[in-house]
């Protein structure tokens, strides 16, 4: 079932197309739409620009045609302005409970209360054409809260992101999602699992679904259903060209903004999704093969240092001191202030006083002491945390939560080897509210 993607105030900027073969005048879609609210901060968990939010994580389908935003659990609902922008000529128009209809002008209030469902009719230029459309305000769902584990596998929950192409089809590559139960509370937020695969293709567009670095594995899990292999691999000619010459294989909750990912890469990997629980322990099975040769970003091999994969939980504040939202991204995933929880794989670290706190630095070693191997084995570990939760934070989405996963530890930074491969299947989030 297709689950509702709800963003608040401002510009909600929506991705829908018409058929290539129709002329513009016969097109009739919605390109965004903003609601008005006079003080956002009573409706909404996190106010800032959400421009930014929903460019960088909207992941609707071409059969989108339901349009919300969520607001705090105990927020007063009544009726509100929209501004509703068309493609080009096409007509706007409100529809009655009864049927008929009459041209709608932006900014005109529209009753939500009550999470009433209003319909927008969207008439071609020519006439002829038209679509509906469905908006409302909801609220966000209760948290239930209570020890509980949510648990994660690989067996069959992948497709083709272009369902039009075959796996042997240049250009196209697998994408994950997740299965109902795993749902609650947003924890994916656009029902799927993120990886670097389609910024793999901006820098190799020859190669095919299964030689990409983030792949299924048909049947080769530890308990013989499918799994996931994330790999690093050399990203070619154009590559070299732009200094990104490996593409580690990555799994994690969060965003991929593939508009900016050659501009920089870092800053388009967008770590975490809201989640109303606090983790406790994290486990997962695992195995791995090192690729022979690290090397830095020249492509220069370093000698007597080894590739190491990683895996780990973080939980942090999605919001700063001021109310404004807080992602991280491969620049500060593993080392931000708003980090309070983490539980991650053994690595060697430098540690640096910044501001009054201790700031771990990843530190290259010339053997791993991560405990994965070529066999499959179960791996358990606690969420440390550096301070406790706060109970109203944590039942209105001031948390988010990472899970990832990289074929080399370093692949952000485009240091690695060449053949590094990490299996995963069957992870496990332990919550104890």
């Amino acid at each position: 079932m297709k689950k509702l993607l709800f963003f608040p105030i401002a510009l909600l900027s929506l991705v829908f197309t018409s058929c290539s073969e129709e002329p513009a005048n016969m097109e009739c879609d919605i390109e965004s739409v903003s609601i008005h609210f006079d003080n956002p901060e009573l409706f909404f968990d996190v106010v800032d620009d959400t421009l930014k939010s929903v460019a960088t994580s909207a992941d609707l389908t071409y059969d989108t045609d339901s349009i919300g935003f969520k607001v705090k659990t105990k927020a007063v609902v009544g009726s509100y302005g929209l501004t509703i922008a068309t493609t080009p000529g096409a007509t706007v128009y409100f529809v009655e409970a009864d049927g008929s209809v009459s041209p709608y002008r932006n900014g005109t209030p529209v009753d939500f209360s009550d999470e009433k469902i209003q319909v927008f009719r969207i008439v071609s230029e020519d006439g002829v054409w038209h679509r509906d459309y469905k908006i409302c305000v909801v609220h966000d769902a209760v948290s239930n809260l209570g020890h509980r584990i949510y648990n994660f596998s690989f067996d069959g929950n992948y497709s083709l992101y272009d369902p039009n192409k075959t796996i042997d089809d240049k250009g196209n590559y697998f994408v994950w999602q997740e299965v109902e139960e795993n749902l609650v509370n947003d924890i994916f937020g656009s029902e799927s699992w993120k990886c670097g695969n389609p910024g793999f293709k901006l820098s190799k567009s020859s190669a095919k679904a299964l030689e990409y670095p983030s792949v299924p594995c048909f049947g080769e899990g530890p308990d013989g259903t499918d799994c996931i292999k994330l790999e690093t691999m050399d990203t070619g000619a154009f590559g070299k060209m732009v200094n990104m010459r490996i593409a580690s294989g990555s799994l994690f909750t969060g965003y991929f903004d593939v508009a900016n990912a050659l501009k920089d890469a870092r800053k388009a990997t967008q770590f975490g999704v809201a989640f109303k629980h606090k983790p406790v322990k994290f486990s997962v099975w695992l195995k791995c093969e090192m690729g022979a040769k690290f090397q830095d970003k020249a492509g220069k091999a370093v000698e007597g240092v080894v590739d190491e994969p990683d895996a780990y939980v973080v939980v942090y504040r999605n919001q700063d001191e001021n109310g404004n939202r807080v992602l991280l991204d491969g620049n500060d995933v593993l080392s931000s202030k708003y980090i309070v929880g983490m539980a991650r794989l053994p690595h060697y670290y430098d540690y640096e006083e910044v501001d009054g706190r201790t700031v771990r630095h990843d530190k290259l070693s010339d053997h791993g002491i991560h405990g994965v191997t070529n066999e499959w084995q179960k791996f358990e570990m606690d969420v440390e945390y550096t301070e406790e939760l706060d109970d109203d934070l944590l039942a209105n989405n001031g948390y988010n939560i990472i899970i990832g996963f990289s074929s080399s530890w370093q692949g952000a930074y485009f240091q690695g080897a060449v053949g590094s491969k990490l299996w995963i299947d069957n992870i496990e989030i332990e919550c104890e509210k």
